[in-house]
C-alpha cells in the first residue's frame, strides 16, 4: 500500500521509487487529479486495483518499471481512465503476454523491455488504437517469433527496439512502417539461411536512406549459416544463402549418371546388332551358295 502526505491541489509530479510498495489503489491517488507525472519504479508492485488511476485525468507519464507486474495483473480497465497518457513504462516486470486493449490511443512511448514476452503476431497490437505511438521498446525479452503483420496497428511508429531477444529468423515486418527511422535488431540469434533473405534485403535497402538508422547492423552476426562465408545478416543474398555449388553438384552428378547409363545402353545395343548382322550375313551367303549349286 502507498501511504503519503501530500498537497492534493498542487501536486504535479509524484515519485515513489525504490521502495516496498506492493499494490496500488485509488484511495491514495484519488485526490491527485492535477498530477501529470507518477513514478512508481523499483518497488514490489504485483497488484493494481481496477480503479487505481481513475481520477488522474491529466496524467501524461506513468512509470511502473522494475516491479512484479504480471499480465494477469492488468486488464482493459487498468489504464482506461488515462486519456492523456503519452508515456507508459512497464519494463522489467513479469509480463508474458500483451493485450492491446490495455493501451490508450494517446500513447506516444511504450516501454516493455526486460519482460517475458516470447512472440509477436498480427493480433498483438491489432485491437488497440495506437495510431500515435512513436517509440516501442521490446528489447531484452524472450521473443523467438515475429509475424509479418506484428506492427500493422502502429502506423506512426518511428523507433523500434527488438535487440537482446531470441530471434533466429523472420519475415520483413517493417517495410510498411513508413515513419520508421530507428531500428535495433542487435544481439539476437540469427540463423542466416534462405528463410532470412527477405529481411536481409529490406535491411540493406533501409540503411541506404540517409535518415534511417539501423543500430549495430554489422553486429547482427549469424549464430549459424548454410554458407560459412556469411558471417552477418547484411551479408546474406540470394546467391550465397546456401553452400557454394550445392545445387550445381547435385545436378552434375545426376547428369553424369544419366550419360553413363545411356552410354552403356548404346554400347550394348551396338554389340547386339553387330553380332546379329554378322549372323544374318553368314546365313545369306550360305543360302546363296546353295541356290547357285542347284
Amino acid at each position: 500500500m502507498i501511504c503519503l502526505l501530500y498537497a492534493p491541489g498542487s501536486t504535479k509530479v509524484l515519485m515513489l521509487t525504490d521502495g516496498l510498495i506492493d499494490s496500488v489503489d485509488n484511495m491514495v491517488l484519488s485526490e491527485l487529479s492535477n498530477m501529470s507525472v507518477l513514478a512508481l519504479s523499483n518497488n514490489a508492485i504485483s497488484s493494481i486495483m481496477e480503479n487505481a488511476f481513475q481520477n488522474l485525468s491529466f496524467l501524461t507519464t506513468l512509470s511502473l518499471d522494475h516491479n512484479r507486474i504480471s499480465s494477469q495483473s492488468l486488464d482493459s480497465s487498468t489504464f482506461s481512465w488515462l486519456h492523456r497518457l503519452e508515456t507508459l513504462q512497464l519494463g522489467n516486470n513479469n509480463l508474458n503476454d500483451i493485450d492491446s486493449s490495455w493501451f490508450q490511443s494517446s500513447l506516444k512511448t511504450l516501454q516493455l523491455e526486460g519482460n517475458l514476452l516470447t512472440g509477436l503476431n498480427s493480433t498483438t497490437f491489432a485491437h488497440a488504437d495506437l495510431r500515435n505511438l512513436e517509440t516501442l521498446d521490446l528489447s531484452n525479452n524472450l521473443i523467438v517469433y515475429l509475424g509479418r503483420d506484428s506492427f500493422r496497428g502502429l502506423p506512426h511508429l518511428c523507433r523500434l527496439d527488438l535487440s537482446r531477444n531470441h530471434l533466429r529468423s523472420g519475415p520483413d515486418a517493417f517495410s510498411y512502417l513508413s515513419w520508421l527511422s530507428v531500428l535495433n535488431l542487435d544481439l539476437n540469434r540469427w540463423s542466416c539461411t534462405c528463410e532470412l533473405r527477405e529481411l536481409a534485403s529490406f535491411l540493406k535497402s533501409y540503411i541506404q536512406a540517409p535518415e534511417k538508422v539501423l543500430y549495430n547492423g554489422q553486429r547482427m552476426v549469424c549464430v549459424n549459416a548454410d554458407n560459412a562465408a556469411v558471417q552477418a545478416v547484411l551479408e546474406l543474398t540470394d546467391a550465397n544463402c546456401a553452400p557454394p555449388n550445392r545445387n550445381l553438384t547435385v545436378e552434375v552428378v545426376a547428369k553424369s549418371n544419366n550419360t553413363f547409363q545411356q552410354y552403356i545402353r548404346n554400347v550394348a545395343i551396338a554389340i547386339v546388332f553387330s553380332f546379329l548382322g554378322e549372323y544374318l550375313m553368314q546365313m545369306f551367303d550360305n543360302k546363296t551358295f546353295w541356290l547357285f549349286s542347284l
